[in-house]
């Protein structure tokens, strides 16, 4: 077969992008394979005649394409959205557009997600298939994010500040939060712990309240240009919908908090971002501290229950 030059150059951004993505290989390799067609989805192997029927095993309303399965189907569509990238999946007839177009714009690590989250789409996909098994939106972000996540604390770029937080609800004692503000260097601007004394919640309504408690104390240090970072991937996912003023389904208190921090950190600059929990040691150690603390600002330090993360972290830092 003969391509012209544009197909080849189309090709070779296509190549670029998932290559010098920044994900296993796995990941990279679904996605390159889904690009030229090599997926053995059902309207595949209706065309090679192994099956009768094209249909969707998911959504059972259209025929299984590529670009079905990995991008259109509803329940698909609902999975980009509501990734970190906030992705809207509109009017694309081949994997390879679709790649490409974010090729231009996403750097290494973006694009390292793009690929990951192709990759536990079609996991999620065959485990419908082959073990007649559904896993919801959260699932599959969980498993896409796991494979591309820093696994240590990364320093915020010189223009922000970066503000870890968790919490941690225990029953009969209350909900403990906790928060370090952090610069470009590592070093530590602020820390906090703060206690909802016998009050205990769903985890996600937690780390919602934690979130909407550490943005009230940035606007009271006057921090701007924060990058918010939680190990709590379930609100990650509703924040990303809060966003783009499009809640999960019917509002709840979830996304009320939500909508609470969305008005408090508009115009500051600041985003929140999804981390693995070894990536938030300090804001874990701490929120474990606020049963002790209660509530309590540091200036330029941490407590000792939390001087050790720290310390790791500084040390990750220096590895590099």
């Amino acid at each position: 077969m003969v391509y012209s030059k544009s197909i080849l150059d189309s090709k070779s951004k296509v190549w670029r992008g998932i290559w010098y993505a920044e994900a296993p290989s796995r990941c990279k390799s679904v996605a390159w394979r889904a690009c030229n067609e090599e997926l053995l989805v059902k309207s595949l192997l209706v065309e090679k005649r192994i099956l009768n029927d094209a249909t969707c095993p998911c959504c059972g309303k259209a025929e299984e394409t590529t670009v079905h399965a990995l991008l259109q189907c509803e329940e698909v569509k609902r999975i980009w959205f509501a990734s970190p990238l906030g992705l809207k999946v509109g009017e694309v007839k081949k994997m390879s557009q679709f790649v490409e177009q974010f090729a231009h714009v996403l750097d290494e690590k973006a694009m390292g997600l793009v690929c990951a989250i192709i990759w536990s789409v079609w996991q999620r996909r065959n485990v419908r298939v082959f073990e007649d098994k559904i896993l919801d939106c959260e699932h599959v972000m969980a498993k896409a994010w796991s494979m591309v996540a820093p696994q240590k604390w990364v320093p915020p770029p010189v223009q922000n500040v970066k503000a870890n937080f968790a919490a941690l609800v225990i029953d009969n004692l209350g909900t403990g939060m906790g928060v370090v503000f952090r610069n470009s260097s590592g070093v530590v601007l602020a820390s906090g712990t703060n206690l909802l004394e016998e009050e205990t919640y769903d985890p996600k309504i937690a780390a919602a309240l934690c979130f909407k408690w550490v943005a009230e104390q940035s606007g009271e240090l006057g921090f701007s240009n924060i990058i918010f970072e939680s190990d709590c991937k379930i609100l990650q996912i509703h924040w990303n919908l809060i966003s783009e003023g499009k809640g999960m389904s019917d509002v709840s208190y979830l996304d009320s908090v939500l909508e609470d921090c969305k008005v408090m950190i508009e115009g500051t600059g600041s985003s929140l971002s999804l981390v693995l929990p070894t990536a938030n040691k300090v804001a874990q150690r701490l929120a474990e501290a606020a049963f002790g603390y209660g509530e309590k600002i540091w200036m330029k330090v941490v407590p000792k229950e939390a001087s050790l993360s720290l310390e790791s972290d500084m040390a990750a830092i220096a590895d590099k």
